[in-house]
C-alpha cells in the first residue's frame, strides 16, 4: 500500500510478541529465527519484523503479519508449532503476545527519497493507550500518516489495534533519515494524535530480521 489508508480487508491481523531472553540472548535469537523459517512456509503468513530494544538487547519484539486470524490459529494448533513453543519457553524469562487488527500500513511517497540515499535508519516501536473515542484516534493517525509519508527520510510505519486490550495500539516505524524524526514530533498532526492518548511509549529498537512468506521471497531488513 503506497499511501495511508484503512486496510482493504479487515481480516489482516498482526501478532505482536515480546520476549525477554534468559541467559544468552543470541541463543534464543538463533532458535527463534529457525522457528520463523517454519512460520514463513505456512499458508496465510505475510511477513515478520523482529527487533531488539536498544536499551535492553535481551528483549525482542516480533511483528508477524497474517492474512487472517483463522490462518494464524490453524498454525498454532499444529504439533510442530507447539513443540517449538516448548523449546522457546526454556529460553525465556517471560513472553507476552498481543493479537491485533492491522489497521494501517504507510509507505513513503516518492518525495520521501529511497532507502539507498541514507545510512543506518532509526526504528521505533510505539504504543498508544486511549480511553476515549477510538474512531477519532484512528482518524488522527490517518491524518498523521498522510503527513509523514511525504517527509524526506521517512520509510515505513504501521498501526495495529489490540483485540484483547481496548484502547491499546502498537506500531513500528522506520525513518531512513534519523534527522527527519524530530521535526515530525512537533508537527500539528502528531501533537493532535498524542493529545488523544493517555499514554504514549516510544522505544528505540534495532533490526534483527525481516522476511516475507517463503513463497513470495524475502528481502532482509527492507520492508
Amino acid at each position: 500500500m503506497n499511501s495511508t489508508s484503512e486496510q482493504e480487508s479487515r481480516d489482516l491481523i498482526t501478532v505482536i510478541a515480546r520476549f525477554a531472553a534468559k541467559g544468552d540472548p543470541k541463543k534464543f535469537e538463533r532458535f527463534f529465527l529457525e522457528h520463523v523459517e517454519y512460520m514463513r512456509a505456512q499458508e496465510g503468513f505475510g511477513a515478520h519484523q523482529a527487533v531488539t530494544l536498544r536499551d535492553d538487547p535481551s528483549v525482542y519484539v516480533n511483528f508477524g503479519w497474517w492474512q487472517s486470524r483463522k490462518a494464524f490459529q490453524q498454525v498454532v494448533e499444529t504439533e510442530e508449532f507447539r513443540a517449538h513453543q516448548r523449546v522457546m519457553h526454556t529460553l525465556l524469562d517471560r513472553a507476552e503476545l498481543d493479537l491485533c487488527e492491522n489497521l494501517f500500513r504507510i509507505n513513503a511517497a516518492d518525495s520521501a527519497g529511497r532507502r539507498e540515499d541514507f545510512d543506518k535508519p532509526l526504528m521505533h516501536v510505539v504504543t498508544f493507550r486511549t480511553d476515549g473515542d477510538e474512531q477519532l484516534f484512528e482518524e488522527a493517525f490517518a491524518a498523521h500518516g498522510e503527513h509523514i509519508r511525504k517527509v524526506h527520510g521517512f520509510g515505513y510505519a504501521d498501526l495495529n489495534k489490540s483485540l484483547k486490550e481496548p484502547g491499546r495500539y502498537t506500531g513500528i516505524a522506520y525513518w531512513w533519515n534519523p534527522d527527519a524524526y524530530g521535526p515530525v514530533t512537533v508537527h500539528e498532526s502528531y501533537r493532535a494524535l498524542v493529545d488523544l492518548a493517555v499514554e504514549v511509549t516510544v522505544e528505540q529498537v534495532d533490526h534483527v530480521a525481516w522476511n516475507r512468506a517463503s513463497h513470495v521471497g524475502s528481502e532482509d531488513g527492507r520492508p
